[in-house]
């Protein structure tokens, strides 16, 4: 049985959610929106000290002002990862290519992310302030960063807030335009998108879709965008938190 609780604070969505499965105890929570993360417990065989603990921790929230609420899944609130490159190495991927092919389509949209300052603050300003310079001076690519510095995973606890509003509508490879937009513009005479080059005139190609996917966007979340000069602790994303999408929008 899964239990959820939220909690509003300052225009922000705290959630948690905690299920046992036999003896084992797993938690997701997080900030909607900024980040997700997951954790379990074992409890050896003992299935009443498992219940106890999920207690336990159901009672601490609730001091902490959470509310019981009841859960109704959807990708705000449940995907944490947009994408690995490794999801890609296998299947159609072809195998005469090197690996750093599965990160150009989504090494592009980061560097988009880069040059929109889209990133979440503490990543791009104490993390990795050099390599987002260098890929603004343009001497080092988004796709390069994304094999080298983040190993090949693009999770939402890279993006700021508003980045991640967006590219959980556009970005999302099974709701979102994105990868529809991209195909586009991979040549007729390449076989696959993974035949696509990390050049900076390939890049602009993607920058000028994505600019145009994004103020499409704004003009739906208009509320969003007035309050983008602001930084991530003013942004308020309250009534976002009752809008999920079920299917391709942009």
């Amino acid at each position: 049985m899964t239990t959820y609780l939220t909690k509003f604070e300052n225009g922000k969505l705290f959630h948690f959610r905690i299920k046992i499965s036999k003896t084992i105890l797993t938690v997701i929570e997080g900030q909607m929106y900024k980040s997700l993360s997951e954790w379990s417990k074992g409890t050896g065989s003992d299935k009443k000290k498992v219940k106890i603990e999920k207690q336990i921790l159901i009672d601490e929230k609730i001091k902490e002002g959470y509310e019981l609420t009841i859960f109704k899944e959807c990708k705000e609130n449940t995907l944490n990862i947009y994408d690995k490159a490794k999801y890609h190495y296998g299947g159609d991927f072809p195998k005469e290519l090197d690996s750093f092919q599965a990160h150009i389509h989504t090494g592009m949209f980061i560097t988009w992310l880069i040059d929109n300052n889209l990133l979440d603050n503490d990543f791009a300003e104490n993390e990795c302030s050099v390599q987002v310079e260098d890929i603004k001076q343009r001497k080092l690519t988004g796709s390069q960063f994304y094999e080298s510095f983040m190993d090949g995973t693009f999770t939402i606890n890279e993006v700021s807030e508003l980045g991640n509003v967006f590219a959980l509508s556009y970005f999302d490879f099974k709701t979102g335009l994105y990868l529809d937009d991209y195909s586009a513009l991979v040549p007729d005479d390449l076989p696959t998108l993974y035949h696509f080059e990390d050049t900076w005139d390939n890049y602009s190609k993607v920058k000028q879709v994505i600019d145009r996917r994004f103020m499409q966007w704004s003009e739906h979340y208009k509320s969003i965008i007035k309050r983008l000069g602001k930084n991530d602790n003013e942004l308020d994303l309250s009534f976002m938190f009752r809008k999920t999408n079920s299917s391709k929008t942009i």
